[in-house]
């Protein structure tokens, strides 16, 4: 039998999950979304990008919590939530679970965003291929390395990319401090201040959907932690659930430390360069910021920094930094998508159903998120459809954690502080999701 770790330092060694995670968040959020708040706002908004950072991973950790525990996995635990339930094929689920299937499609879309800017960034550094080719070949590679690779192989592919994403991203920081670009007390006092500029609200909602971890990350990784063998062989031993439900939360720090080192660089170059663009700044500040060449763009964070050269160095970064979040989004949905199906009966399940779905789905997802991009080319756009409903499905998995952690028993329940905690980010988040749907109905 496995025995849980026992020790910080032996929790270290179960690291994986975050990883993964990291992977999928530092791509969208990080180089893409992340700048350009910083672009539109200049540091005003470095309160809202910390907030939108460290206020999730506490959703992530007692919803995992609760998967560690029970070994369900997350949709198992949703189908239990109170409210209207179906019935199909003796797979009995509930409402949210069919609310949250229909997050499927704006997601997809923006893993098409994500597909368009990795290929963006492809044409940029050889043009005899044309974009819509390297949206061909980002996602037939995708789809290779999921159909024949394994968890294993996933975590090490990410490990490796993320390292080298938080290596390049200190170096950027670094050197922009011997510049006149550099960050000082006074613009970081400014961005603590919880100033709101409304002009930029779309962005900003966007933006706390996106940067950090989102509801679909969340979602994903349950599924992380039970791939990498959190708690499989506890049966009914208490302590030993306890040492994994620590090691799990240890795992979740690790991705609040990877997405924040790998985020306020980004962030820092946005608000104290590319706000000094005037060309971005009058696209930011019209109706054609749903335009913006975003790899062009954003090369002048590295290229103003560091000299003309640097450019190739962001879109070599930029290249990698996107597939990965492009490789493990799409990892993710091939777990959230097998078991939104059979949890909601509409696939039956059999002893190997799972891993058959999970490999034809590793094909699907990849080249209907193409499809979105040659439907709507626009990274931008794509990605902004995605975060904007990604902020929309906070609030309920904050509630089902909420729910579920009571249903535990009371030994593995969380701290009384930990749940006012929850209380206080459910508020925060239903009062985006109204912010959400009123600027939808002006726009409209």
């Amino acid at each position: 039998m496995r025995t849980a770790p026992k020790t910080f330092k032996e929790r270290l060694k179960f690291i994986g999950p975050s990883v993964i995670v990291t992977g999928s968040v530092v791509g969208s959020g990080s180089i893409v979304m992340t700048p350009l708040l910083g672009a539109a706002a200049g540091f005003l908004l470095l309160w809202w990008l910390l907030l939108s950072m460290w206020s999730k991973p506490i959703i992530q950790a007692e919803i995992s919590r609760y998967v560690v525990v029970t070994k369900k996995t997350f949709l198992e635990a949703f189908a239990d939530m109170p409210g209207f339930k179906t019935t199909i094929q003796g797979k009995t689920t509930s409402w949210l679970v069919w609310f949250m299937f229909i997050g499927v499609i704006p997601s997809i879309a923006g893993m098409g965003g994500l597909a368009g800017a990795v290929a963006e960034a492809g044409n940029t550094m050889f043009p005899l291929l044309s974009t819509e080719v390297w949206v061909f070949i980002s996602c037939l590679i995708t789809w290779l390395l999921l159909y024949f690779g394994s968890y294993r192989s996933l975590e090490r592919t990410l490990l490796a990319m993320v390292l080298f994403f938080s290596f390049m991203t200190l170096i950027i920081a670094l050197a922009m401090q011997s510049t006149e670009y550099q960050v000082n007390l006074n613009q970081i006092s400014e961005g603590l201040s919880f100033s709101f500029p409304t002009e930029h609200l779309p962005l900003a909602l966007a933006v706390f959907g996106f940067t950090g971890i989102s509801y679909g990350e969340i979602m994903a990784y349950t599924y992380w932690c039970l791939e990498k063998g959190y708690a499989e062989n506890t049966g009914n031993d208490i302590e030993e659930k306890k040492h994994w439900i620590k090691t799990m939360q240890t795992d979740v720090w690790v991705t609040v430390f990877f997405i924040t080192l790998g985020t306020l660089p980004f962030f820092f170059l946005g608000a104290g360069v590319l706000n000094n663009v005037p060309e971005l700044q009058e696209s930011l500040a019209t109706s054609s910021f749903w335009d913006v060449d975003v790899i062009s763009s954003l090369q002048n964070m590295f290229s103003l920094v560091l000299g003309g050269w640097a450019k190739w160095l962001f879109i070599i970064l930029a290249f990698f930094v996107l597939f990965s979040t492009l490789l493990s989004g799409t990892a993710a949905f091939t777990r959230t998508i097998s078991d939104y199906l059979i949890s909601m009966g509409l696939v039956k399940e059999k002893t190997d159903t799972r891993t058959k779905l999970i490999k034809l789905i590793a094909f699907v997802i990849p080249f209907l998120s193409g499809l979105f991009y040659f439907i709507l080319p626009n990274p931008i756009t794509l990605l902004l459809i995605a975060g904007i409903w990604a902020a929309m499905g906070l609030p309920i998995v904050n509630i089902g954690a909420l729910y579920l952690v009571n249903k535990l028993e009371p030994a593995l329940r969380p701290k009384v502080s930990t749940k006012v905690i929850l209380w206080v980010s459910l508020v925060l988040q239903l009062s985006l999701a109204g912010l959400i749907v009123y600027d939808i109905g002006l726009n409209f």
